[in-house]
């Protein structure tokens, strides 16, 4: 469909203009659905949402940023930060334009621009120059809003702030699609604000981390001018390691989100050669075994072919070899085993000599963000979230995970998947 354009005076010109409001797409309907429905839910997880739009703010060091969702006439904000304004018209809003193209919009300077040089943004106590917005993307692909920053001088973000950005705008698609997945579960209230506090505290320490890690390396980037290829190459590698970080941090988001029959609908069902996809997964992972003085090795005693999705069955198996490595003092050993189940099913094993987990917790460790004691005692990093990602692709393949552990002896992981 054609664009939709509006005749509009600038106040400071006496020029009649024709300001561009995005078109009422043949997916319109759709898209405003989900934008309902995001706005919907995002009460139940807003303070994680305002955590997560300071926190971008302060990762691409500018003074003000907000999430907004894009409706039929207007743009919401759902979330902000330094920014008094709640909501916008929304042929006065750049992050139209951002939902109009489906791709991250930089304006340097609004001033420079007609449709933004007088209006709410630029004027008033926000006073903004400078605009940089990245699309928010339900799971679906319909872009539903922007997360956005603003600065009072002008300016554009470089590409790894543009990329950092985009990572926290896929965080507040997950969390946003998990709060409604959460309201959904919810049997009262008071359910739903006990899940929401455990869901507030660990997922903003996740996103905490990484970012800071990103946003240390980025600002020793741009303030140290003649750096070493080694200590360049050293923080680049932080920054693509804690951003990978995120990454994974959100797809289990989004797993956890579609568990069930929804996700067992999205999964593809080719051949994967389930053998060199666990050989694969443990050559990645043997460097931070060595690190960690942990022996880790690989038995193959039968290849096996299995229906389904590679990426999330990759997904699976890093979740276990990193609870294994995680769990798993110096000196001690894993051992990671394919072989068959039964003649319709094939079987990955997973043994480690860690510290294991009592038995009063095993009927628990399957419970999304649930972390066991020694878990949230030594601190160790996670959102709790690996197992019950892990049961639920295997769900969805029409497989499962058993697992057996003794306290101080270690624990066995065995990942069932018909063949």
């Amino acid at each position: 469909m054609p664009a939709r354009r509006h005749g509009c005076r600038l106040a400071h010109t006496g020029i009649d203009m024709d300001v561009e409001l995005p078109a009422r797409w043949a997916d319109e309907p759709a898209r405003l659905a989900a934008v309902r429905l995001m706005r919907e839910f995002s009460a139940s997880v807003e303070p994680v949402l305002t955590n997560i739009v300071r926190i971008a703010a302060e990762a691409v060091r500018a003074p003000m940023a907000m999430l907004t969702l894009v409706e039929a006439e207007r743009v919401r904000v759902v979330s902000r930060h330094n920014v008094g304004i709640t909501q916008l018209p929304r042929n006065a809003a750049p992050c139209a334009r951002v939902v109009a193209g489906r791709a991250p919009l930089h304006i340097p300077d609004l001033l420079d621009d007609p449709r933004y040089a007088v209006g709410p943004l630029t004027g008033g106590e926000t006073g903004a120059r400078s605009y940089a917005g990245v699309p928010v993307l339900d799971p679906t692909g319909n872009v539903v809003g922007s997360l956005a920053v603003l600065d009072r001088t002008p300016g554009s973000l470089g590409a790894e702030r543009t990329q950092l950005l985009g990572l926290l705008a896929d965080q507040a698609t997950a969390i946003l699609t998990l709060g409604a997945t959460a309201d959904r579960e919810a049997a009262n209230a008071a359910a739903m604000g006990q899940f929401g506090a455990e869901f507030i505290s660990l997922i903003t320490h996740e996103v905490r981390t990484p970012v800071a890690v990103i946003t240390g390396n980025l600002e020793l980037l741009d303030e140290l001018g003649d750096i070493p290829d080694v200590s360049r190459e050293r923080m680049v590698s932080a920054i693509r390691r804690n951003a990978d970080r995120l990454v994974r941090l959100i797809d289990h988001l989004l797993v956890t989100a579609r568990a069930g029959d929804a996700l067992a609908a999205t999964v593809s069902r080719a051949p994967v050669d389930l053998s060199g996809l666990v050989t694969e997964a443990v050559r990645a992972n043997e460097p931070k075994a060595k690190q960690g003085g942990i022996a880790l090795d690989l038995q193959v005693e039968q290849p096996a072919t299995v229906p389904g999705d590679a990426t999330i069955l990759r997904t699976a198996i890093d979740n276990l070899l990193s609870n294994a490595l995680l769990f798993t003092q110096p000196g001690g050993r894993i051992s990671v085993r394919v072989s068959a189940d039964t003649p319709q099913a094939a079987l990955v094993t997973i043994t480690d000599t860690g510290v294991g987990i009592p038995a009063e917790e095993l009927s628990r460790v399957f419970e999304r963000f649930y972390r066991g004691a020694h878990a949230q005692r030594v601190e160790a990093p996670g959102a709790g979230l690996g197992l019950a990602v892990t049961e639920a692709i295997a769900a969805a393949h029409g497989g499962g995970v058993r697992l057996d552990s003794t306290p101080g002896a270690g624990t066995t992981v065995r990942l069932v998947l018909p063949l």
